[in-house]
């Protein structure tokens, strides 16, 4: 089991400031630093641009800091036991060395879920701990792997792929370009052009798979009329929604429901 000691999310420093362990801690330390920073390797300081992570290896020289006004940072150490030390090194995660990543709010979430549970005293909080410090630490080695050309590179990826979450969890909200282009702060083209860049389709593609995809779900699912289903998958248009129905599956959706039902 994984088992978590000290631990922060979000933490802020107003000043500058350094942390300088010359035996290092006892235990295992990560570190998703938010803003700019440095830190010491070989009797050596560099500098580091923001979403940035460390991991310490237990009792190592540790020296990092910030030389600006403003510092915030994730931090957790922690402890294996069990088969955990060789979880650890096979996610070949490389210790005292920054990596640069992609989507560092993701792995955040995972630490803000770690730090609620730390202090919450509720049942199977050390199970759900323990859990959550093996999902961030795939998610960090899942991170580390990705090639600089990919998708994830891109400096727009994180927001327009919060957009794709949107669509998907919500297809039947009213999506347009107008409103899209503008929940991502971006002109309506550029927001196109990245979208389908980014995830090889368009974004009212995506918008119309997720509500096909939804209405399979209450199709096979459920026994309410074809109308109510098309207006939760956000048709106001029964006729529309047969019809992009049609298209995508090649069957109506009374024939989808009788050849795949569940009930």
């Amino acid at each position: 089991m994984i088992e978590v000691g000290i631990c922060g999310y979000g933490s802020v420093h107003q000043t500058a400031f350094g942390i300088r362990r010359p035996k290092g801690s006892p235990d295992y330390v990560l570190l998703l630093i938010k803003t700019e920073s440095y830190y010491e390797a070989n009797g050596k300081i560099y500098d580091l641009p923001a979403n940035t992570a460390i991991l310490y290896n237990k009792n190592t020289y540790v020296h990092y800091g910030s030389k600006k006004p403003y510092y915030c940072n994730d931090w957790i150490h922690f402890t294996l036991s069990g088969e955990d030390p060789d979880f650890l090194l096979s996610l070949n995660i490389p210790f005292h060395t920054p990596m640069i990543l992609p989507n560092l709010n993701q792995l955040s979430e995972f630490v803000r879920l770690i730090v609620l549970n730390k202090h919450s005293g509720q049942p199977y909080s050390a199970q759900i701990i323990d859990a959550a410090m093996k999902a961030l630490l795939y998610s960090v080695a899942s991170q580390k792997c990705i090639d600089s050309n990919t998708a994830m590179s891109h400096k727009n990826y994180e927001i327009l792929n919060k957009l794709r979450l949107d669509i998907n969890n919500s297809p039947n909200k009213e999506w347009t370009i107008e409103t899209m282009a503008k929940m991502v702060h971006m002109s309506p083209s550029y927001m196109q052009h990245t979208y389908k860049e980014l995830f090889g389709l368009t974004c009212i593609q995506e918008c119309i798979n997720a509500r096909i995809k939804c209405a399979r779900s209450y199709l096979r699912t459920t026994d309410m009329s074809i109308h109510m289903v098309a207006l939760l998958c956000g048709y106001n248009n029964e006729t529309h929604f047969m019809r992009q129905f049609k298209k995508s599956e090649r069957m109506t959706p009374s024939e989808y429901r009788k050849r795949y039902r569940l009930w």
